[in-house]
């Protein structure tokens, strides 16, 4: 749901909520991962496969490498209800065919309908459990799972070196903060604070944004980046710091690249609001991000990154 507020408050833990799987007819094509993966800057060969430029990793393998750090994950499998629950900060115990050798063809991959729990922790002290829409696609049994959605849900860090196609996975950072900056990526940050600067307070004196991005279209020199954003704006009363205003939205950017590498924005989209939300994004969005869609889900990652800005900003004032 589309949120727009003045005086946010957000919770500190992530609300998963429980959305269909989305429905794929057919098989697609699995090709091995090119590039080179560094865990916590070592080299590490994973049974990986690139789908519709995305790469997918078995929940396993990542478990198996990070175990022991800060960011490891036991995996509990309930064959009966076709689930597994993952438990950050619990380590975990390997089944002994993890880190399988890495393939050399295509394979034939079909969407998973296993469904993927996450435990965690209220502010309170409760514990509890939830559903994640976290995409799975099954390969010769097993199955692979995107590896950003990976480290949205468990706050991994995952980096990519285009220069030396190279992709990091790293457990002492947080998920967004890893994220390396391009030039579309920057795009995108100015497009939203653009868009959103001066429509919720004309007192802030410090703006922030911070966004998680779903899926990258090109068409030529035309590209459209889907994303979940979050956009707050900050004034500082004496020793006071206040939240004056925000919104936290799926949106749609659109750009025309030009000759020289430069992005120049040709649309900035948010979804209606009441019965026209999902409708519109239904409308927008392709068909394999409906179910993506949904602001609690990036909140809790979204909501550090911003905070982070916020008292790297403050902090000498």
């Amino acid at each position: 749901m589309k949120i727009r507020f003045t005086q946010l408050a957000l919770v500190a833990v992530m609300a998963l909520a429980m959305l269909p799987v989305a429905q794929v007819f057919g098989a697609l094509s699995a090709k091995p991962t090119s590039s080179a993966v560094l865990v916590d800057g070592k080299s590490k060969t994973f049974e990986s496969y690139n789908i519709n430029d995305f790469n997918y990793f078995k929940l396993r393998d990542i478990a198996y490498v990070l175990n022991g750090s800060a960011k490891q994950f036991a995996i509990d499998w309930d064959a009966a209800k076709n689930a597994m629950t993952l438990k950050p900060g619990t380590p975990y115990v390997p089944t002994g065919d993890e880190m399988g050798t890495k393939g050399s063809a295509a394979k034939s991959a079909t969407l998973s309908e296993q469904a993927i729990f996450v435990t965690g922790v209220t502010s309170t002290g409760v514990t509890f459990t939830s559903q994640t829409p976290i995409e799975a696609y099954n390969i010769d049994d097993y199955n692979y799972f995107k590896l950003r959605d990976i480290g949205i849900v468990l706050d991994i860090g995952i980096g990519w070196d285009d220069t030396k196609n190279t992709i990091s996975i790293d457990s002492t950072k947080g998920y967004v903060e890893s994220q390396t900056v391009d030039a579309l990526d920057k795009a995108d940050a100015d497009a939203i604070i653009a868009n959103n600067k001066g429509l919720y307070s004309g007192t802030a004196d410090f703006v922030a944004q911070a966004h998680i991005t779903l899926k990258t279209v090109q068409n030529g020199s035309n590209i459209t980046v889907y994303a979940m954003t979050l956009y707050k704006e900050f004034k500082k009363t004496g020793d006071k710091i206040e939240e004056v205003g925000g919104s936290n939205v799926p949106v749609a950017i659109s750009f025309k690249k030009d000759s020289d590498g430069n992005y120049q924005l040709t649309e900035y989209w948010e979804p209606d609001v009441g019965d026209r939300y999902t409708p519109s994004i239904h409308n927008k969005f392709p068909k394999d991000l409906w179910d993506k869609v949904d602001t609690q889900f990036y909140v809790k990652t979204l909501q550090a990154n911003i905070s982070k800005q916020e008292q790297e900003h403050y902090k000498y004032l």
